[in-house]
């Protein structure tokens, strides 16, 4: 076996956290859940639907619920329910077993409304957080761990030092097997050719191109002018960004040196290790791909930014970084790592070296990130649109 980290064996693979989930299967239940997680510290997923979707949205709201629950870092999961609506809670609770994890079901109506529901809710969840907290850490291969990379709130720096930071890191966690997944497929137009070039295969690099093309396309499509009108975001402009081409040159630095092995749909894992793209297709920007990379297996977030942006993860760590020296001493509540270092002097492999071991660290539990000690746990609804 070659390098190991010490992380909670699951049935497939293993987790870095133990989080016990409250997952809502419609608005309704919404109000419970959350009460549910509030008495708890468990965490939860509300939403908008669960009821009242077209055949097309109803399965990817399902879909979405379900790849939530059997996410690595979640040990065992409260689904709270209605009782009449589309998404199927008993079928939710059947396909997370499948993955090994604990899953409990209740339905409000059955249990005799929200108050009893919310006492059973309480009862169940705590008893699954004490068996949580009897699992132990134990030796897991590092050619198994899953790492989201993405960068938003971002400035002049981000491009210089940020990423190039985390590209230094990338570089690092791919070379012990790791898979590490980006997206942010908005952020690539001008520089599709650049990441194109940095593909395993020919094949690879059309899929680069194609998939670009086709989220251009989306973009005029649903807003009736191009997506280069939109972004960059005012505060991009207001940290030195004037363009988009000059956003998605250093958007791509932070893929280091490393072949790309492919494109990945939502929901799909990483084969193996190596760098690949996620093209989620979901409108939004970093938090719905925070979102994507959790669904797709992700154990934590390595996250740049320039100006700083608090969001996190119901289902994972996410270690957030600076390339801007003054953001890091402003924001010491939000940001983990100062890659602006570099700009003051310090050798960017050094810089690297030591975001590889913070992000070995969060891995093992000996470290916290900020987002989790700020209790930022956000979570959105996945639905892809249309090529």
């Amino acid at each position: 076996m070659g390098k190991t980290i010490m992380a909670y064996k699951r049935k497939k693979g293993f987790g870095i956290r133990n989080y016990v989930l409250v997952i809502s299967t419609v608005h309704c239940a919404n109000t419970v859940a959350q009460q549910i997680a509030a008495a708890t510290d468990a965490h939860v997923i509300t939403h908008d639907v669960g009821c009242g979707e077209g055949k097309t949205r109803q399965p990817q709201t399902f879909q979405c619920l379900l790849n939530a629950g059997k996410a690595p870092n979640i040990f065992a999961v409260l689904i709270v329910g209605l009782g009449c609506e589309q998404v199927n809670g008993r079928e939710l609770k059947r396909l997370i077993e499948e993955e090994g994890k604990q899953v409990e079901f209740l339905s409000i109506q059955e249990e005799g409304g929200p108050q009893q529901t919310k006492e059973k809710g309480v009862a169940i969840v705590k008893q699954m957080m004490a068996e949580a907290a009897k699992q132990e850490r134990v030796p897991c291969p590092m050619e198994e761990l899953s790492i989201g990379i993405q960068c938003g709130g971002s400035d002049w720096t981000t491009a210089l030092t940020g990423n190039v930071t985390l590209g230094e890191a990338v570089d690092r966690l791919v070379s012990q097997g790791a898979a590490v997944m980006m997206s942010e497929v908005g952020g690539l137009p001008g520089s599709e050719h650049l990441l194109a070039q940095q593909a395993a295969s020919y094949e690879v690099g059309l899929q680069i191109i194609d998939v670009c093309d086709a989220n251009r396309a989306r973009y005029l499509a649903r807003n009736g002018h191009t997506i280069e009108e939109t972004n960059p975001t005012p505060g991009n402009k207001e940290g030195g960004i004037t363009t988009l081409v000059e956003k998605s040159t250093g958007n791509i630095k932070k893929a280091g040196h490393n072949p790309l092995q492919g494109v990945l749909e939502l929901y799909q894992r990483p084969p193996h290790g190596g760098l690949w793209i996620i093209d989620h297709k979901c409108p939004g920007l970093e938090s719905v791909t925070i979102n994507a990379f959790a669904l797709a297996g992700a154990h934590m977030m390595l996250f740049t930014t320039g100006r700083g942006t608090p969001v996190g993860s119901a289902l994972l760590p996410l270690l957030r970084l600076t390339g801007n020296p003054e953001s890091f001493r402003a924001l010491p509540s939000m940001l983990d790592f100062n890659a602006g270092v570099v700009i003051e002097g310090t050798p960017l492999e050094k810089a690297g070296e030591d975001l590889y071991n913070m992000a070995l660290e969060v891995a093992e539990g000996k470290r916290l990130t900020k987002t989790e000690i700020n209790g930022n746990r956000e979570f959105f609804m996945m639905h892809p649109e249309e090529s």
